[in-house]
Formats: structure tokens, C-alpha cells, sequence
């Protein structure tokens, strides 16, 4: 369960960006392999009691950048995409975060 560790992280990160000031939206960039529903409960623990604590959460799965190891291709996908190009295998050569701050709105949550 490290991804609670990098919610944790990200939450601190928010907060002190915010200044204390109440966040209405966030939005959090994951891996294809780190589960949407263990960031989201990690966030809610992570962020209760404080003001980012009622913010809308939304999380967008980013895809890995791969190489094709046998026609040379780059194409994103998870780590057991086949390349478009031939159907080869690929190796991951840009790793798409577990967890990470992509965007966030301060105002009032309604």
C-alpha cells in the first residue's frame, strides 16, 4: 500500500501550495497500475478535517510511455500493451507517476 505514502505526500504538497485556503477541485494523474479507489479512499483520509478535505477528487489514469522491442516503435499503453505497429512486446521507457498533482481550483466547495 505505498501509494497511501504518495497521497500522503501529494496532500501536504496541496495544502501548502493552497496557503489554507479552501481547494473546490482537485485532480490527481495515476499509473495504470495504482488503483483509483485506494488513491481516492488515501485522499479522503489524508485530507480530512482540512481545506482541501471537501474538494470534488477526480483521477485520470496516464498512460506509460513504451518502446517496442522488436520494430522500435514508441506508443503509450500499460506495461502489457502490444505495439500497434507489429504486436511485438514493449519495455516502459517513460513510467507515467503512481501518484501526482495535476491540477487543483481554490473557491468554495458547493
Amino acid at each position: 500500500m505505498h501509494e497511501r505514502a504518495l497521497v500522503s505526500k501529494t496532500a501536504l504538497d496541496l495544502l501548502s501550495l493552497a496557503g489554507g485556503l479552501p481547494v473546490s477541485k482537485v485532480t490527481l494523474a495515476t499509473s495504470p497500475e495504482t488503483s483509483p479507489e485506494v488513491v481516492e479512499q488515501a485522499w479522503r483520509s489524508a485530507t480530512a478535517g482540512t481545506s482541501v478535505g471537501a474538494a470534488t477528487l477526480t483521477c485520470v489514469v496516464r498512460d506509460h510511455g513504451l518502446q517496442c522491442l522488436d520494430c522500435g516503435a514508441r506508443y503509450r499503453g500499460d506495461k502489457l500493451s502490444f505495439c500497434p505497429e507489429c504486436e511485438g512486446n514493449g519495455l516502459i521507457v517513460d513510467p507515467a507517476p503512481e501518484v501526482m498533482l495535476k491540477d487543483w481550483a481554490i473557491g468554495e466547495v458547493i
